[in-house]
């Protein structure tokens, strides 16, 4: 599995050294940084450590749409998460339950951090296949950008060296998904904002968990033969 981790408009050069140097720790190479309020100093360097040639390697770009662009799933990483069960926006897991299901990706997973101030918005969160957050005490939950990143990474770390892979589904095939569930949602005659909440639902359970290329293809064919026989009867 290849992660490429992403810190979007990080604050402080500290952490992203620090991060850097977690990288290194467990074996990660490729750090992107979106629209950074800082530079990379001496600070950063410092905390980097042996991990300096990650910092000379960082990419920097201007917005989510370029950090994102070759990878087939997208994970943020949040502090809260919804806890209504109308809540439906994303699906979320544990970073437990995320390490122990997505070791077997064979595609490249972007695992995004939020700003040390305030998080990912809810539209970065939107874009995402999945989100993820690491369990503390209520009474404190926020973690450090450098320590959840550490964790998360550390977690990733252990569990691509013990399982196995498969050809997982890509996110083009996921989205097919999606367009043609909406279409035959439209076909049966389903309100909009019954399709968007069903929509939304239905993108939660394949995002949950790895789904294969022929599960996916199974699906997607079911749902568009589906959809044709519907057209051929009003015709």
């Amino acid at each position: 599995m290849r992660v490429r981790v992403v810190l979007v408009e990080p604050e402080h050069e500290g952490n992203i050294g620090l991060v850097a140097r977690s990288m290194k720790n467990f074996g990660f190479n490729d750090l992107w940084l979106i629209n950074p309020k800082v530079n990379l100093g001496l600070e950063a360097k410092a905390l980097a450590s042996k991990a300096q040639d990650l910092l000379s390697n960082v990419k920097v770009v201007e917005n989510l749409e370029d950090a994102l662009e070759d990878c087939g799933y997208v994970v943020a990483t949040t502090a809260t998460v919804g806890r209504s069960p109308s809540n439906i926006n994303r699906a979320h897991v544990t970073l437990r339950e995320f390490s122990q299901k997505i070791h077997r990706l064979n595609t490249k997973v972007a695992v995004l951090f939020g700003r040390e101030s305030r998080g990912l918005t809810n539209d970065e969160i939107s874009r995402c296949d999945l989100v993820v957050h690491i369990p503390t005490d209520p009474a404190y939950k926020t973690l450090n950008m450098a320590a959840a990143a550490s964790i998360t990474l550390y977690e990733i770390s252990v569990a691509r060296q013990t399982q196995g892979k498969f050809e997982y589904a890509s996110g083009r095939m996921r989205q097919r998904i999606l367009d043609v569930f909406e279409e035959l949602s439209k076909e049966v005659g389903l309100p909009p904002h019954r399709i968007r909440l069903a929509k939304k639902a239905l993108r939660n359970v394949i995002s949950r968990g790895p789904s294969s290329r022929r599960e996916v293809s199974l699906i997607l064919g079911t749902l568009r033969r589906a959809t044709d026989k519907l057209k051929t009867r009003r015709t």
